[in-house]
């Protein structure tokens, strides 16, 4: 797809010192190591932050797939005019305009058959090694996964970057949504292997009847998350389309960490396992709240092995539940105290997961490092609190049920 693989991009607006947006926009995609080329377009032609500067658009050496306008909203309806002119299939708009003004731009660019994201957009990200395009004013520069985010709000998009990158959520892209979704990235997800969830925040979607049938297409194939404080004519959609519905930006991001990671699970039953005593009891009470089963207490599986308990006997109990089949998802909870080494009970635990790869798991640590946020090669999804990674497990759940009761064709 020519908007998140774009083989040129020309910036146009203010780029003449540090801070101006178009500056700023030419200095991300520099520093993030774009793989396409750069063209700054200024009236002077001078260099911008070492990359070679142009007039005109019509004075580019080649074929440009992106334009970014940086300047003044005033200026930008004569500059899609030229991009319609000069065959550019995308413009995005960075400075905000007023209902009137975007209506305005938005005439514009359908009349020359021009795409346009925004006016108050704050950029376009793919962390595709092949691409690497990072155009966006955000100082977050979140690692590469299988999530894509898109928001047609600016603020919403900032807010969701921020939280999924701060919890350790991989990102695939990030796509600014106009008034109107463009139903082409709902099947450029559905076939992109790098995506293997989206997170959305839609809060005036023109077509709600396309978007519907588009969501429902790609919720078949993958989760579709949304944030439930969207327009209100989106929530009754979401149901039948098997979106996730979260409350707020860090369930969301809870809840994709686990989507994207891990196999969905094929039940409901739920062991926990660790040396978390008391807490692992309130942990087992909230998953059966959530209409979590939990396994026989009869069985073999000891939900708590005390606070003294050894790497190797937390990775002995955790390979019993994963090879006894009387669970479906495994909730790890791992207390760290000045007794015992945290790291050395999550290396024990990783490497038991990564021996079963097929089965849900997340982990709960307490006590120790804030900066541990995935455990294993198959990054299975570390958790501060156990109502987090319940309630991520549960949203996981409720997903493949809708799933697997669809139509088999």
């Amino acid at each position: 797809m020519p908007l998140l693989a774009p083989r040129a991009i020309a910036i146009v607006g203010a780029m003449q010192h540090h801070g101006d947006a178009g500056y700023e926009m030419v200095r991300a995609l520099c520093e993030y190591g774009y793989r396409g080329r750069v063209h700054p377009v200024l009236e002077s032609g001078v260099p911008v932050s070492g990359v070679p500067g142009h007039r005109a658009l019509c004075d580019l050496p080649g074929p440009v797939d992106l334009l970014v306008i940086a300047g003044p909203s005033g200026q930008a309806a004569e500059v899609l005019r030229d991009a319609g002119k000069s065959g550019i299939p995308y413009a995005m708009v960075l400075g905000a305009a007023g209902a009137r003004r975007g209506r305005e731009l938005a005439r514009v660019a359908r009349e020359h058959g021009v795409h346009l994201l925004g006016p108050g957009c704050f950029g376009l990200l793919n962390t595709d090694p092949r691409v690497r395009l990072n155009a966006t004013l955000s100082r977050t520069h979140p690692t590469p996964g299988g999530l894509a985010l898109a928001a047609q709000s600016s603020a919403a998009g900032v807010a969701l970057l921020e939280h999924v990158a701060r919890d350790g959520c991989g990102v695939a892209s990030f796509v600014p949504l106009g008034d109107a979704p463009d139903c082409g990235l709902i099947d450029f997800w559905c076939d992109d292997p790098h995506t293997r969830a989206v997170a959305l925040y839609l809060n005036s979607p023109a077509d709600h009847a396309a978007f519907a049938r588009a969501a429902f297409r790609l919720s078949a194939r993958k989760p579709v998350l949304t944030i439930a404080g969207g327009h209100p004519r989106t929530v009754p959609l979401c149901t039948p389309a098997g979106i996730v519905r979260a409350t707020g930006l860090d369930e969301l991001a809870d809840a994709a960490r686990m989507l994207v990671d891990q196999p969905l699970p094929s039940g409901n039953r739920i062991a926990v396992v660790g040396n978390a005593g008391g807490l692992a009891e309130i942990a087992a009470g909230a998953a059966e709240a959530y209409g979590f089963a939990l396994p026989d207490p009869a069985g073999a599986h000891p939900m708590s092995l005390g606070p003294d308990a050894t790497p190797p006997e937390i990775a002995e109990a955790v390979e019993a539940v994963a090879c006894g089949g009387g669970a479906d998802i495994v909730l790890a909870m791992i207390v760290g105290t000045r007794t015992n080494v945290p790291a050395a009970m999550m290396t024990a635990l990783a490497d038991v997961l990564d021996d079963h790869p097929r089965l849900t798991a997340a982990v709960v640590l307490t006590g120790g490092p804030d900066d541990v946020h995935r455990a294993g090669a198959r990054a299975v999804p570390v958790y501060r609190e156990h109502d987090r990674a319940i309630r991520a497990l549960a949203h996981a759940h409720r997903y493949t049920t809708w799933r697997r009761a669809l139509p088999r064709d």
